[in-house]
């Protein structure tokens, strides 16, 4: 059986393990811990990577309905893999991937997303410290500058500029930077939603920019 310590350890690779190794009765228990969880908000119970938006999903086909699932637990939840038309969650499966390539190179998705949440928090930033209390994530990506301005998370920041590939002289400013906790806070350039104002290389170069936790 799992050590319940190691549901959030530091690396990730025991995170998972972790995560993977916990059974019967544990992971009932382990499971049951949201209670109430924002809707729009995919993820794992003890993500390591956690993605934080206050955009509306305007990512939603209406010929795919979006279905509210639970929270997993060493494996990968299906939100992500809804097949939207904009592209929004092919680009979230893209940087969780390139997030922890620093620590697991040789992970690829099916890994990257057991260990990664996305919560919706929208005018509540109250639901972000539900998120942070339940995943204990090592590392914490704003999506969006309203969501990062209502985290209030004092933290000092090293900026990133990404060009915009249609408009010369336009760029768009991400930063990284590490609480005194030891956890890493990421904002981006741009929206996933807004791919198409950056090029995929020049984004990856913010994602490789990401200190690794202390």
């Amino acid at each position: 059986m799992a050590e319940p310590d190691a549901l959030a350890a530091n690396d990730p690779g025991r995170r998972l393990q972790a995560a993977r190794a916990l059974s019967g009765r544990a992971r009932r228990k382990v499971l049951a811990r949201p209670g109430a969880w924002p809707a729009d908000s995919p993820g794992a119970c003890n993500a390591w990577l956690l993605f934080v938006t206050s955009k509306p999903p305007s990512w939603r086909d209406p010929l795919h309905p979006w279905v509210q699932r639970p929270l997993t637990l060493g494996e990968p939840h299906e939100g992500f893999l809804y097949p939207d038309p904009i592209g929004f969650w092919d680009e979230v499966r893209r940087w969780s991937v390139e997030l922890f390539r620093a620590h697991e190179p040789d992970w690829g998705t099916s890994e990257s997303l057991s260990l990664t949440t996305l919560v919706h928090v929208r005018s509540d930033p109250a639901q972000l410290g539900v998120a942070q209390r339940l995943c204990q994530p090592r590392m914490v990506v704003f999506l969006d500058e309203p969501a990062w301005q209502s985290a209030a998370i004092d933290v000092a920041t090293a900026p990133f500029s990404v060009p915009d590939p249609h408009r010369s002289g336009q760029s768009y400013e991400g930063w990284w930077g590490t609480t005194p906790a030891g956890t890493v806070v990421g904002k981006s350039p741009q929206h996933p939603t807004m791919h198409r104002l950056y090029r995929a290389e020049d984004l990856t170069g913010w994602l490789q920019a990401a200190p690794p936790p202390p």
